[in-house]
């Protein structure tokens, strides 16, 4: 797996090909839809994330959440954002937006190390994510955008209706454990 560098409008990278073919499978089968809770953000919402605890419903999402703790995905990952994720909380979140729905202009918090979103065609391919300037990460099937925040990283999605589920996987790096 190779990801591009991007330095405009802001460092980022994108990788095709990101998730083999049973777990890109997987997530294109979750049963689960979210309408936007509380508009402009995404919070509030009834979220799915995948932890050891999904391991019989989910094992490819479940081998995947490991991996980010100490396998391939988080070598992956360090490599090209340069941290050590070893004392890191992965999160592994499945994205089934639906309705309406956008994020306001926002960076991510500063506890979170790594935003990476993977895009699919489970329904249709949606738009990929706003990046400050004007200009959109181009959505593909089973394609991974990922990025360090900071005060550089000023990203959104705009207004739109999904009349159709739009999914996605989101994995991030937390400094602390959320619960």
């Amino acid at each position: 797996m190779k990801a591009e560098t991007f330095n405009k409008p802001w460092k980022h990278w994108i990788v095709d090909d990101f998730l083999d073919a049973d777990t890109l499978a997987e997530v294109k089968s979750v049963e689960h839809k979210v309408e936007q809770a509380k508009p402009g953000k995404r919070v509030d919402s009834v979220r799915l994330f995948i932890t050891h605890e999904h391991e019989k419903q989910y094992p490819h999402l479940t081998h995947l959440y490991r991996s980010l703790h100490n396998g391939a995905y988080k070598t992956f990952f360090e490599y090209y954002t340069g941290i050590d994720y070893t004392d890191m909380y992965p999160r592994v979140e499945v994205i089934s937006d639906i309705g309406d729905f956008w994020l306001e202009l926002h960076y991510d918090r500063p506890a979170k190390k790594l935003s990476a979103l993977l895009y699919t065609d489970y329904t249709q391919l949606y738009p990929g994510t706003g990046l400050g300037n004007g200009t959109r990460v181009e959505s593909k099937d089973n394609r991974c955008f990922f990025f360090v925040a900071g005060d550089h990283s000023l990203h959104n999605y705009p207004l739109v209706h999904f009349p159709t589920v739009r999914r996605c996987l989101q994995i991030n790096y937390w400094t602390y454990q959320d619960k």
